[in-house]
């Protein structure tokens, strides 16, 4: 019912670019004529959060290329948000439904950051069009990006969406984003990168990573030095070099006690 719905909608757009402008009526043919991967996407349970991911993004504008970056990846995180609440209210495994909870949780805190590097002023409509290729780039992989059941679904896109933001970063850097805007676009990008290898790892089938891993690395290597480390450090005092010293600083020694007896 949902897929007819959104063919329906097309052909009608399709109908009535035909009787405006040929221009106009040529682009909405090639909507029209999509790949079916492409038009599974666009019905999917994440069309509507990725749909107004795109505009959005496409609609922000800063007053130089930092700028840009920082309202596009403001409406980028909104995107991860929107796409991670959709997955959790479609029954998903536990390890992604941790992992869209964690994405709610650490881009709301970014956004929050992003806000406060936004800055005011007219935008500059060039420094925005440095990204159209990377989110053109983003948006056709998540578009084409599926899977077997939501959740893997949901991985797919997401890996796409993060790998979308590594390279909206390296354009950033490569045209004068500068001062906190900088240090925040490295960060995001490395951020951003550790991300998509956790969600490659989880759609090969390993577990999530991203709370535990830290805890379970740290406590295997402190339990063996906490085993091994004082034993260590006890028997080397137990059997000291000083006390060899103790003979030699005794009151006789150094003398011939043979002379002595018979003096």
């Amino acid at each position: 019912m949902q897929k007819s719905i959104g063919f329906g909608a097309l052909a009608l757009v399709a109908m009535l670019a035909a009787c405006g402008n040929p221009e106009q009526a040529t682009e909405t043919k090639k909507v029209t004529e999509s790949t079916p991967d492409t038009m599974a996407a666009m019905d999917g349970p994440f069309a509507r959060s990725e749909m107004a991911m795109d505009q959005a993004m496409k609609s922000a504008t800063g007053v130089d290329a930092g700028d840009s970056w920082v309202k596009k990846m403001i409406a980028h995180h909104e995107g991860a948000i929107a796409m991670s609440k959709d997955i959790l209210g479609l029954d998903p495994r536990p390890d992604v439904a941790s992992m869209a909870q964690d994405s709610i949780d650490k881009q709301g805190a970014e956004i929050a950051k992003l806000k406060g590097l936004a800055r005011s002023g007219a935008g500059n409509s060039e420094s925005a069009r440095l990204y159209d290729g990377a989110m053109a780039r983003m948006r056709q992989e998540m578009m084409a990006a599926s899977g077997a059941t939501p959740s893997d679904a949901y991985l797919a896109k997401m890996l796409a969406h993060h790998r979308g933001a590594v390279a909206m970063s390296d354009v950033a850097l490569a045209n004068g984003a500068t001062g906190a805007v900088r240090a925040q676009v490295e960060k995001t990008r490395k951020d951003q990168q550790k991300e998509a290898q956790m969600v490659q790892a989880m759609l090969r089938g390993e577990p999530m990573a991203s709370h535990s891993k830290s805890g379970s690395e740290t406590r295997p290597s402190a339990a063996p030095d906490a085993k091994s480390g004082p034993p260590a450090s006890k028997t080397a005092p137990s059997a000291p070099a000083p006390m060899p010293t103790k003979t030699a600083a005794d009151p006789n020694a150094g003398h011939d006690m043979d002379k002595m007896d018979n003096m």
